[in-house]
């Protein structure tokens, strides 16, 4: 096989890894609109190394950090000031397709367009797996019963 084989293969197979790994980071969803999505994961640190995340809201961050859980749970800034900001600049780095830009056009959607429902749907998705562990961890801190004397 000759060198220039050898690069062509190694290009195509890394063009393959790169599609998987996508696919991987996506999944098809459907907004209570009615709107097909592609949403791709997106965590705190993306929203932090954006430097999108309210001065108000690092505070919650930093304590939740502190206190070990491993993992921000979102709904924590549900009553916080800035909250709309989390959900719309986490909903642009959810969205993949379409895909949210300054202008609509036939391959594009404003954040406008976008309802609250909607949002707040691509807020909790975003969010599931936090809250798919919420009822362990309430049981986990859940005080055991006192055994009865018999």
């Amino acid at each position: 096989m000759s060198e220039l084989q050898n690069l062509q293969q190694s290009q195509q197979a890394r063009r393959a890894a790169i599609a998987e790994w996508r696919k991987s980071r996506t999944h098809e969803a459907t907004l209570p609109s009615g709107l097909p999505v592609v949403l791709r994961d997106a965590t705190i640190m993306d929203l932090m190394v954006g430097g999108n995340i309210p001065q108000t809201l690092l505070d919650i961050i930093v304590k939740s950090a502190e206190q070990g859980s491993g993992q921000v749970d979102l709904q924590t800034f549900s009553g916080a000031q800035g909250f709309g900001q989390v959900v719309n600049e986490l909903v642009k780095i959810c969205l993949v397709e379409p895909a949210i830009a300054g202008q609509a056009d036939d391959d594009h959607i404003t954040l406008d367009e976008l309802s609250g429902d909607d949002r707040m749907f691509i807020f909790n998705w975003a969010n599931r797996e936090v809250n798919a562990a919420e009822p362990f961890r309430t049981a986990a801190v859940q005080p055991m019963a006192a055994p009865r004397a018999e």
